[in-house]
């Protein structure tokens, strides 16, 4: 059984485009309190060629720093679709793939729907378990084999960056808005390529952005993630830019976890605007039936 909780929340973790939580998890413990300042670099295990992401505290931003920030960013927005993607209200995304669990690699299969601008819900199957999970703006939840948990409202941040970096749309959109608090970093190498680095002041702390200069669009990402045991380090790596009608989404999602690979996975389809029914985000009264 606790192999199978394992199993269980390292799918969830995928399920909710990456939302990098922990792959054990107890219903209603919170999560520990920590500093959210990136910590200097650790020793990688079997992670791809890139730079050093875990670097201290970003410099002071300042008046310069703040405007190439927004710019790169715009830049990337008009490029993955520009105001098009203000007339995207929701996206249905499905994918499939392989994840590394507590009991081996394992076939995964997704599917991910979010309504913009702060509502998810994901199912994620695998040889052992079906996971579903949601968050309704304020209240996320789980449900496994197990039952159904409540999570912290401490998780709620980590819903949030994950409807953000969803193909980076809820990103490019809240810059468009204006309602996003962006910094240039510097210029630096991320899979061995020469990258733009923009720092994220998102609510659950700061995320590095990772922009191609050539062709604008997001790439890459490094963030801490909360977990019921500690802060882990997560990079995540996106390519194979694909068409969706007048927009432009990654189809190849690479994760790693503290340096280690934790999933990979590739997009079968993206839908645009499909209205879905709003209660699939509110918790079940009671556990599906499988």
């Amino acid at each position: 059984m606790k192999q199978l909780r394992k199993i269980v929340f390292g799918a969830w973790t995928i399920g909710a485009c990456a939302l990098p939580l922990a792959a054990q998890v107890q219903p209603r413990v919170p999560p520990p309190s920590h500093d959210i300042t990136p910590p200097a670099a650790a020793p990688q295990s079997a992670a791809p060629p890139q730079s050093d992401t875990k670097q201290p505290q970003a410099p002071a931003a300042t008046p310069e720093s703040i405007e190439k920030g927004k710019a790169i960013v715009l830049a990337a927005a008009r490029v993955a679709g520009g105001d098009a993607l203000n007339d995207v209200k929701n996206i249905e995304v499905t994918s499939s793939g392989q994840a590394d669990t507590p009991g081996g690699m394992m076939d995964i299969s997704l599917k991910l729907v979010i309504v913009y601008p702060n509502m998810l819900h994901s199912d994620a199957h695998l040889p052992v378990a079906d996971i579903s999970q949601g968050f309704d703006g304020s209240t996320g939840w789980v449900v496994s084999p197990q039952g159904t948990i409540d999570l912290p409202p401490d998780y709620n941040g980590e819903f949030d960056r994950a409807i953000a970096i969803a193909g980076a749309w809820g990103l490019y959109k809240q810059a468009l808005a204006g309602n996003i608090e962006l910094q240039y970093l510097d210029d630096e190498d991320f899979d061995g390529k020469k990258t733009q680095a923009v720092q994220w002041h998102a609510t659950n702390g700061p995320v590095k952005l990772f922009f191609d200069p050539a062709g604008h669009l997001l790439v890459g990402a490094h963030f801490q993630s909360i977990t019921p045991q500690g802060i882990v380090e997560t990079d995540q790596h996106w390519s194979d830019f694909r068409s969706v009608g007048k927009l432009q989404y990654p189809y190849h999602n690479l994760i790693f976890r503290d340096g280690s690979k934790f999933s990979e996975t590739t997009v079968q389809a993206v839908k645009v605007n499909t209205n879905p029914d709003r209660a699939i985000f509110a918790k079940p009264a009671t556990p599906p039936a499988n």
